[in-house]
């Protein structure tokens, strides 16, 4: 069955825009883009003088934490947030969390996200994620000394496919950040890990000592034999072997330009978490840098252990406020295309070209000319 989706503006990518445009649906992919009124027999829906665009990409999140949404303060810092953050969910009820995580997926399905990259430490969003309308990856996360992988990879349940991340070059041994790249890499798949996230991360993994050591040991992991000192966290993975365009590395606060121009030549994917990086650090990471090194980063929201909402529109608004200069383009780009490229699932999202999935989102704004569309769209101008 074909279906024709007209409105005021068609969004196909972040620099192709369609005034007065439509998107021809057929058997759930595109068949065609085009301005004005198709021709033949088709059931037209007129959504209006906003713009039909592609969905969103939250390429790293949550779920299994949004049971504790307004519960994990962070204003005596990192690492306490941490500890509060551990002891709340694990003393959670499973059911109470799983409950939360529901909820979430509903948040970002209606905020206009279609596909996510779902960080699980506990293990328990894999089926709920499966059984939801959202396409993308749920990574199982590890981390401490355990060189065992238990869970397996696959290239594709459904929707939805099964990877694994690391938690980070400073909880995670190193023989376990390698079986675990090899591990996804054997499936073609992507590998996700949070990097030069905080200053007790740098001050760690740079000296081997610190406040960090002595939570880690508190925490019964053994570190004695990671090889520490080293550099920095992104020359100690590339040391490591495990970057490449398979590689998400996601914050990136303290990263330097040496750093930067090993991701560009690793082909690195980056995913920044800007809110998230403003309430638990009060910093954020250098995307003016970024951009003028040649990186395309992609966005995340995190979790509601962190930020208020899991809603794109939202991050967008916050990155256009701190980044003035960074073009809207840019960050729908961010928001899209870049994210369905780190999580390998450009040829189905991330733009509406033809023979891409048919599910895209209408945004309500009325605007005159392309500026001010890409503009209104990524402040969250939408009219009501």
């Amino acid at each position: 069955m074909r279906i024709t989706h007209r409105a005021g503006w068609v969004l196909v990518d972040p620099w192709t825009t369609i005034q007065n445009g439509y998107v021809r649906v057929c058997n759930g992919l595109v068949e065609e883009v085009g301005k004005g009124h198709p021709g033949g027999n088709d059931h037209v829906i007129d959504h209006g003088p906003g713009a039909i665009m592609p969905g969103f990409v939250n390429a790293h999140t949550h779920l299994e934490l949004c049971g504790l949404k307004g519960r994990v303060l962070c204003d005596k810092g990192f690492r306490p947030w941490v500890k509060q953050l551990i002891n709340l969910r694990d003393a959670e009820e499973t059911e109470n969390l799983l409950a939360g995580a529901k909820q979430g997926i509903k948040e970002v399905v209606e905020s206009g996200t279609g596909v996510v990259g779902e960080v699980s430490t506990l293990g328990i969003t894999k089926d709920i994620l499966e059984n939801s309308s959202l396409a993308g990856i749920w990574f199982k996360e590890y981390l401490g000394n355990n060189s065992i992988v238990k869970t397996g990879c696959n290239e594709k349940k459904g929707r939805i496919a099964v990877s694994f991340a690391a938690h980070a070059p400073h909880t995670t041994a190193p023989e376990l950040l390698v079986n675990l790249k090899n591990a996804a890499q054997k499936n073609n798949l992507p590998f996700s890990m949070h990097v030069a996230e905080s200053e007790d991360e740098i001050r760690f993994l740079s000296t081997g000592k610190g406040e960090w050591a002595d939570f880690l040991s508190e925490r019964g992991i053994d570190f004695s034999g990671w090889g520490l000192p080293v550099e920095s966290p992104v020359k100690y993975l590339n040391r490591l072997g495990l970057l490449d365009k398979k590689t998400i590395a996601v914050h990136l606060i303290h990263a330097d330009k040496d750093d930067l121009e090993i991701l560009l030549r690793y082909n690195v994917c980056v995913c920044l978490c800007f809110r998230s990086n403003h309430y638990l650090h009060q910093r954020l990471p250098d995307l003016t840098g970024m951009l003028g090194a040649g990186l395309k980063p992609c966005l995340g929201t995190d979790s509601l252990a962190c930020v208020d909402s899991l809603n794109m529109f939202d991050e967008m608004a916050f990155i256009t406020n701190a980044f003035p200069l960074v073009p809207p383009s840019e960050i729908l780009a961010m928001a899209t295309i870049n994210g369905a490229n780190a999580l390998n699932v450009e040829d189905r999202f991330g733009t509406l070209d033809p023979g891409k999935c048919g599910q895209f989102i209408y945004v309500p704004v009325n605007q005159s000319n392309k500026s001010s569309l890409l503009e209104a769209i990524v402040n969250n101008e939408k009219q009501t």
